[in-house]
């Protein structure tokens, strides 16, 4: 194995909240300051000492330009640390953690803040007309952002990631009933997981505040819940009429933050700061955009290839159920990948896929899984609107 001396010592996320839900209230400024206030506390690292901080968030709107070096300033963080914000869809917040990683092996910093945030129920309405000439008059079209981030507009005019994904559907032959239990399964794992308190800890509660009194606490992820083989099977096509992709077998729409606290080895000595785990490769792919949803999996043979392992080494997978399609897919282009060993711990259908915050939750829950369960060796990875696949190989301490 490739070993390059950059370790996470601290891991922490919100609880993934349903689209007008428990954390709606709030925007994703204050999303990102309480997870990065958290991560602090969890460190107990003095904010002096952070070097720079990165963010993933894929809504970005005027409400808080480069959130990175805000939210982190509202956290605590003293107003001369640097920060950057990305935008690489749902691999946002996988980028800032590579970007924070890039930068300690190159020597420029030492220590980071890397994470990702999104708030699906405040993204805005655009209006894109109005400040040209000849439109001084008559009415204006309100564009959602939400449902153009869940688009393609470079595809067949504009279709839905749902659309896109039948097609991977067609290509790896991936059945109804295989979707449907991988969906049983993200919730049945989910659900088994927050039982055994397995998410206790670094699961940090976010808090709402209240016209009177003490701020109310959000503590657990909305989405998890015991659904029935019956209900899955139930549940109509949504994308396409003879298709197989429906709401439950699909991720949902989700609000939520997460962060890492990255360094090199010997500043987490010096330090005095536990590693969790290394960081030991990263990687992305791109993909034809229109089968985006095998970016989640193709990235796993060169992730694997720079991290020098073998599927067969790795104790614990999570890819990303943007849809139940795309696992049973990487079910059929890696035959090997073990079913047993893969979403353990739930992902998107179940927890839920607050796109810029995804990629640093799927790193921050195989921190701990890996931890917790007895593992080693852990890979993390994503599809990614536009024709990408995003990844990590992270490895137990």
């Amino acid at each position: 194995m490739k070993r390059n001396g950059l370790v996470i010592v601290g891991a922490v996320r919100t609880p993934i909240g349903a689209i007008g839900g428990a954390l709606s209230g709030l925007q994703a400024l204050d999303l990102s300051r309480q997870v990065i206030a958290a991560l602090l506390r969890a460190t107990k690292i003095d904010p002096e000492n952070v070097d720079y901080t990165a963010l993933g968030w894929v809504a970005q709107d005027a409400r808080a330009p480069n959130i990175a070096k805000t939210a982190a300033e509202l956290a605590g963080v003293p107003p001369t640390v640097p920060g950057t914000t990305f935008h690489e869809n749902c691999a946002s917040s996988g980028a800032a953690i590579h970007s924070v990683a890039r930068r300690i092996l190159l020597g420029e910093i030492r220590l980071g803040i890397a994470g990702g945030v999104e708030s699906m129920s405040n993204i805005p309405r655009y209006l894109y007309a109005g400040r040209l000439k000849g439109q001084l008059y008559g009415d204006f079209q309100l564009v959602d952002g939400l449902f153009s981030a869940l688009t393609d507009s470079h595809v067949a005019g504009g279709e839905l990631m749902g659309l896109l994904t039948e097609r991977l559907v067609e290509k790896y032959h991936c059945t109804r009933e295989a979707q449907d239990e991988i969906a049983y399964l993200s919730h049945y794992n989910a659900l088994a997981t927050w039982e055994s308190g397995l998410f206790d800890g670094y699961v940090t509660p976010v808090e709402l505040a209240q016209r009177r009194g003490d701020p109310k606490l959000v503590e657990r992820d909305e989405g998890p819940r015991p659904i029935t083989p019956e209900e899955l099977s139930a549940a109509k096509p949504y994308f396409k009429k003879d298709g197989t992709i429906t709401t439950l077998n699909a991720s949902s729409i989700n609000d939520g933050a997460a962060a890492v606290l990255l360094a090199s080895e010997q500043r987490a000595a010096e330090l005095g700061l536990e590693p969790l785990a290394e960081l030991v490769a990263w990687h992305n792919v791109g993909v034809p955009r229109e089968l985006m949803g095998e970016g989640a999996f193709k990235v796993v043979p060169p992730l694997l290839e720079r991290a020098g392992v073998a599927i067969g080494d790795v104790d614990f997978f999570e890819l990303n159920e943007a849809f139940a399609a795309v696992l049973a897919a990487a079910f059929a282009f890696l035959p090997e990948l073990p079913r047993d060993r893969t979403n353990q711990w739930g992902s998107g259908i179940s927890l839920g896929h607050p796109v810029g915050a995804t990629g640093a939750r799927q790193v921050v829950d195989m921190v701990h899984q890996l931890r917790r369960r007895g593992g080693s060796l852990g890979v993390t990875s994503r599809c990614v609107g536009g024709g990408m696949g995003s990844g990590e190989v992270l490895l137990a301490r």
